[in-house]
């Protein structure tokens, strides 16, 4: 029986990559101005606006959702479901990060550079990752994944898809 070594490396990488990316962004640094931060559980939702940034966090019965800007010029939110758990940050200005969970899914949406997208949409109990670096779009879903622009990697648990694309690395599965 032959096993194929290459996926499964390089699927541990991505993960293991898109972790470490998620890491540090929880870390993060310091930073010039107050981040804007949005949570909500078991069926609320808040909305905040400051500067050109802004947070959204809507969550169902037994769902969070979880969102920060840190960068006060761009754009994340969550919305939870039956039970999901959604977190978006975003890092940069100009940029956007989108988190959906629902039926127990875990998303995690995070925008590591400027200009950069992510949308990561879990549900099933699966787990779903996007980070969008400088430029790149990641997104992360139910059509599995898709990495483009400048540095994307995003990983989809239900699916078992994973991609990775920067300057001339091109990885998908």
């Amino acid at each position: 029986m032959r096993i194929n070594k290459f996926g499964a490396r390089a699927a541990a990488l991505v993960i293991g990559g898109t972790s470490l990316a998620w890491m540090i962004g929880l870390a993060g640094g310091a930073t010039a101005g107050a981040a804007t931060t949005c949570a909500a559980t078991d069926g609320h939702q808040i909305q905040r606006i400051v500067g050109n940034g802004g947070c959204g966090a809507k969550a169902g019965p037994g769902s969070s959702a979880q969102s920060e800007d840190t960068s006060n010029q761009g754009t994340a939110i969550a919305v939870a479901d039956k039970g999901g758990n959604a977190n978006a940050r975003n890092l940069q200005p100009g940029s956007s990060a989108l988190a959906g969970a629902t039926t127990r899914g875990n998303s995690y949406s995070v925008t590591t550079g400027p200009k950069a997208f992510s949308l990561a949409q879990a549900r099933q109990g699966g787990t779903t990752i996007a980070i969008g670096g400088w430029g790149g779009q990641a997104i992360a879903g139910a059509a599995g994944t898709v990495c483009q622009g400048g540095f994307a990697t995003a990983y989809d648990s239900t699916t078992g898809k994973a991609c990775l694309h920067s300057g001339s690395i091109d990885f998908r599965n």
